[in-house]
């Protein structure tokens, strides 16, 4: 389980001829919650990977549950990228578990 008062690191892969980074954020914003609602607003796109600060533990798994609860209660149907994040943090059995928009 996350340290919900550590700081996370996102690693995010930024497209075709710019490739991956660590994200930069406001200090203040790199907490857990804030992390997790980054992510499923769309702030933070293209997340590859979440890292602990204090311990770099990879948190991705977690990072993408916590996103696609929020999302679940929503019921909103999901857009193509984030049916894609689900999908490839996830599998395809979670994506499916999602209604996809048009």
């Amino acid at each position: 389980m996350p340290d919900r008062n550590s700081i996370y690191f996102v690693l995010v892969d930024r497209g075709v001829g710019i490739g991956r980074s660590w994200i930069e954020r406001d200090p203040a914003s790199m907490d857990w919650q804030s992390t997790v609602e980054d992510v499923a607003s769309g702030e933070i796109e293209g997340m590859i990977e979440v890292r602990e600060a204090a311990t770099w533990a990879d948190v991705t798994r977690d990072v993408a549950l916590a996103v696609s609860t929020m999302w679940a209660h929503e019921g909103e149907p999901l857009s193509y990228e984030q049916y894609s994040f689900v999908e490839h943090q996830l599998g395809t059995r979670a994506a499916r578990s999602f209604v996809r928009a048009a």
